[in-house]
């Protein structure tokens, strides 16, 4: 009591200046301390609520083609494979966030420097190695890895020599493991698509894998949120663009118009193949 009786006291006596400071410093320190203790909740939040956040932080930041978006859901994905027990998929989602980045980069700047490019494929090697590394079976991370020695490859490809070796074998893994994952099909497919004929490409076993990979999308169930589940919507947007390339714009039409059912807020397609593709129509003679 005799503690109490003292406080009370201090609070209402001596210098009136101070009665008036001491409830500002108050509210100040309490704003501190909410302040610290909102940063610990954000640091201490579960592995899996950052991985579904930055999901869903990156499918807006494709759908807007927001480039600081991705970067976000980048560095989310990152902050995630502190955790042991999901830094597998935490490394392979942070690799495909930088991996979209190039692709958003690409399409919005075609002369973009290649070095800028390469910071974020280097970047995604070096995730996608770390995941195949902690889990070998995980065919996803084997697949993506491939694409993305690939696109290494196309930027410099001197080093084809050396990264084509590793793609293969890489892509070899993930088929072996998971021959009918929708995933590795729609890369293996993409990959034929943009190896050059001479270097084993073909545009014909990549339609074929494109319309399989389709079925297989259409029978996919993914019943754990935190698991992979992108790519329906992008089988049909390079089906469209494998259509273009054969100068066949009314299948084209049929696969951008199926991407867009899927995802109807598709960025690539919507603002960037589907005009493309009504161009061409416009220059068709009747």
């Amino acid at each position: 009591m005799h503690v109490s009786h003292l406080t009370i006291r201090r609070y209402h006596c001596g210098n009136p200046f101070t009665n008036i400071l001491h409830p500002m410093r108050h509210s100040t320190l309490l704003a501190i301390l909410a302040l610290l203790a909102s940063v610990t909740a954000i640091r201490a939040q579960p592995a899996d609520s950052l991985l579904l956040q930055a999901k869903q932080m990156l499918r807006v930041g494709e759908s807007e083609g927001k480039s600081d978006k991705i970067q976000q859901a980048r560095a989310t994905f990152e902050r995630a494979t502190a955790d042991e027990s999901l830094a597998t998929l935490a490394h392979y989602y942070a690799a495909y966030a930088a991996h979209q980045l190039v692709d958003l980069l690409t399409g919005s700047n075609p002369d973009i420097p290649k070095r800028e490019l390469l910071v974020h494929i280097d970047y995604a090697i070096h995730h996608l190695e770390e995941s195949t590394q902690r889990d070998p079976s995980f065919a996803e991370g084997w697949a993506l890895l491939a694409s993305v020695y690939g696109r290494k490859i196309s930027l410099k490809p001197l080093l084809g020599m050396t990264l084509g070796q590793k793609s293969r074998r890489a892509q070899r893994t993930a088929v072996e493991i998971a021959p009918d994952n929708p995933r590795v099909v729609l890369l293996k497919a993409i990959g034929d698509f943009n190896t050059p004929r001479m270097w084993g490409g073909s545009k014909k076993r990549a339609i074929e894998g494109l319309r399989r990979a389709a079925t297989l999308f259409q029978e996919e169930s993914v019943s754990n949120p935190l698991q992979p589940s992108w790519g329906h919507s992008d089988v049909y947007a390079w089906l469209g663009i494998a259509h273009l390339d054969e100068d066949n714009l009314s299948e084209a039409r049929k696969a951008f118009e199926m991407a867009l059912v899927i995802d109807p807020e598709f960025g690539w397609v919507k603002y960037d193949l589907m005009p493309s593709l009504e161009r061409r129509e416009g220059a068709e003679p009747y």
